[in-house]
């Protein structure tokens, strides 16, 4: 399995999702960028969900301690019902 990153790494990877336009990141760019933020979560299916679903307010910080306080998830344990099978999370995350 991959290692997961540290809150420090997953708040500056969060950082630049947040703020594609000050870091100059392409649409493509941004998306490898929120790939490596969930992939380097315990969880990154509902990592994901936490960035671009969530409609919870909360800061940076309070986004990546809820990620990271998500029990550890094995891409080979998650139905394809909820990730497809050729989806990049399950090659990254694996």
């Amino acid at each position: 399995m991959k290692e997961k990153l540290t809150k420090d790494q997953l708040i500056e990877l969060l950082d630049k999702i947040m703020k594609p336009k000050a870091y100059k990141i392409s649409e493509k760019e941004g998306s490898d960028i929120l790939l490596a933020f969930c992939a380097g979560c315990p969880d990154p299916v509902n990592a994901r969900w936490l960035i671009v679903e969530c409609l919870d307010p909360m800061t940076d910080g309070e986004l990546v301690d809820r990620a990271l306080a998500m029990p550890l998830r094995k891409m080979a344990d998650v139905p394809t019902s909820e990730l497809p099978e050729g989806h990049p999370l399950r090659v990254m995350a694996a």
